[in-house]
């Protein structure tokens, strides 16, 4: 699988080897992840907010998701569940066909 991560937000590699790591798992999981693409800026001077945006080449269309948040550690976990949610769903798609 490849990973192409974009960091324009810079910040610490904690959260981008837990992201790897979290993708890694459902990919182990769920199966046939072909690559991964992982977005992450950011806006705001006073109140920073990230905006991450995940793509996920699955066989099919690919899977693209979006989120942003003030704190890293509920927005890693809200695409967590986002991403598993969608691939159960493309997988229940492609082998019912």
């Amino acid at each position: 699988m490849r990973f192409e991560v974009r960091n324009r937000a810079r910040i610490a590699n904690k959260y981008i080897r837990f992201a790897k790591w979290k993708i890694r798992r459902l990919s182990a999981r769920f199966g046939e992840v072909l690559y991964a693409e992982l977005y992450v800026s950011k806006t705001g001077s006073r109140r920073e907010t990230f905006n991450v945006v995940v793509k996920m080449g699955v066989p099919g269309p690919d899977i693209i998701i979006k989120s942003e948040d003030t704190d890293l550690n509920r927005l890693w976990s809200g695409i967590s569940s986002k991403l598993k949610r969608q691939l159960r769903k493309q997988g229940g798609k492609r082998y019912t066909r």
